[in-house]
């Protein structure tokens, strides 16, 4: 078989042909595990760092080799080399003579692969992209414990010239228009309930409810400092699945002088005890994402992502928030919220958007990956053509070009659940100034390990210090 025109390798590569088989089936658990099942394994020599607030990590075997790149950053050019490196960790005590690696091209399309002998515990395969877009690279074996391992890397070549062919439904604008204009007429009806909180005197802790579509709620925790000014206001959006928000969410922010807002993504209060958490998790939303999935005017998300743009506007209706600072930001289906948030509401002034997901629902029609929230997996039997047209009214590149402020966005190249070349074609597509932050070593891998995705923690701490002192957004686009 020809090797791809997008990809040229080592003639000792087996090719292999494109079919989406390497997509596994949701598992039953998925919803409440959210956005990390599927990846399952992470580099090695990582440094075990305090997760974010995410899903608990799922148990993998250790993983006996590190993976590099020839260039750290797994930044290319198109037509330039890229050479990926195996090296075993610890040959002495752990010695694995031979692995099995695979490319695809934008996550999906298997280009090249097969058995690869190891020699001094090292082996390397070189191979080149020949268009814009994103590899993802597996390399897997078994350890001197006899169990198999797993572990990924990426790379992507001119990934600001990565586009998005398929263009919006007909009638986008005109859908999410008329559902502005539906929640315009119904009053926010904003209760804020303070919690006494004798552990910071200096700050103040509420629980705030307001009413959203279809005589739903939106439920959020708000903190701010105590003493009377204007402040610059974040909203925190929430990753995927079930699960109560923690207090130091928005308390740290409000100690550095935030109007904090962190809402659910789900109908119902947001501190309820664990045990009414996990009946929800395992009833009800057990496979919240695919809830009304079949009509645009059913699908859980259209409430989720309303939700977010009311709390938006409830922040800019308070006296105490400055009228000038409004930063959206989350992860996974936080990221998607964010981008989401910002399309539909104007006043929105930056988002920070790490690993979004819900970009590219229909690219099983390009040959690339597709990732949560997975409609393409439910798009089976007679209901699939109406489960696949809902989803490109939910789907992140379809509302980047409503995004005009500036955007903080972080690719993981590691990743299988919100692919790069997806996030990628929608950061493209974004109207505001855009600083794309490639995050060569972060996915949706273990949650232990987050050091993968410290340079955007980092960036977009520089931002909000920024913002906060009244500064522009500090967008550098000057990354390789």
């Amino acid at each position: 078989m020809a090797a791809s025109p997008a990809v040229a390798a080592l003639p000792d590569m087996l090719l292999k042909p494109f079919n989406q088989s390497w997509e596994r089936p949701l598992p039953a658990n998925a919803s409440r595990l959210g956005p990390v099942w599927l990846l399952l394994a992470c580099l090695s020599l990582a440094v075990s760092a305090p997760a974010q607030t995410g899903p608990a990590s799922l148990l993998t075997p250790a993983v006996p080799v590190s993976v590099t790149t020839s260039h750290p950053s797994g930044i290319y050019r198109v037509n330039e080399p890229i050479v990926v490196r195996v090296q075993v960790l610890h040959p002495a005590t752990n010695p694995v003579r031979l692995i099995n690696y695979s490319v695809k091209l934008h996550g999906a399309r298997p280009l090249a692969g097969g058995p690869l002998e190891l020699n001094n515990g090292t082996a390397a395969f070189t191979t080149r992209l020949t268009e814009p877009g994103s590899l993802l690279f597996t390399i897997s074996g078994t350890n001197a414990s006899g169990q198999q391992f797993s572990t990924l890397a990426g790379a992507v070549a001119d990934y600001r010239e990565i586009r998005w062919p398929q263009p919006l439904p007909d009638d986008f604008d005109a859908f999410w228009d008329a559902k502005l204009a539906e929640s315009a007429q119904l009053p926010l009806h904003a209760r804020e309930e303070r919690v006494p909180w004798t552990a910071e005197r200096g700050i103040e802790y509420s629980r705030v409810t307001l009413d959203n579509i279809h005589g739903s709620h939106i439920y959020g925790q708000l903190a701010h400092p105590r003493q009377p000014g204007k402040f610059p206001a974040i909203l925190l959006v929430q990753y995927a699945g079930v699960y109560a928000l923690k207090r130091e969410n928005v308390t740290g922010l409000a100690r550095e002088g935030w109007l904090v807002m962190n809402i659910s993504a789900h109908d119902f209060p947001f501190d309820l005890p664990d045990s009414e958490m996990q009946k929800l998790a395992d009833g009800p939303l057990k496979e919240y994402t695919t809830i009304g999935q079949t009509n645009r005017e059913t699908s859980y998300f259209l409430r989720m992502f309303l939700g977010c743009q009311r709390a938006a506007e409830y922040l800019t209706t308070r006296p105490d928030w400055n009228g000038r600072v409004l930063v959206v930001k989350g992860v996974s289906q936080g990221g998607l919220q964010s981008i989401v948030a910002a399309a539909l509401n104007p006043r929105v002034t930056a988002i920070m958007a790490l690993e979004p997901a819900g970009c590219g629902n229909t690219a099983q029609a390009l040959d690339r990956a597709w990732g949560w929230p997975y409609w393409q997996a439910h798009a089976q039997g007679p209901e699939a053509a109406k489960i696949i047209n809902t989803s490109r009214y939910f789907d992140a590149v379809n509302f980047a070009h409503r995004v005009n402020c500036p955007a903080l966005i972080g690719p993981g190249l590691m990743e299988t659940t919100c692919p790069a070349s997806n996030v990628l074609a929608m950061a493209n597509r974004l109207r505001g100034p855009v600083e794309v932050l490639i995050l060569p070593e972060a996915g949706h891998q273990a949650h232990n390990d987050k050091r993968g995705e410290t340079p955007f923690n980092q960036r977009s701490a520089a931002w909000l210090q920024a913002l906060k002192a009244g500064a522009a957004a500090p967008v550098e686009t000057a990354h390789p």
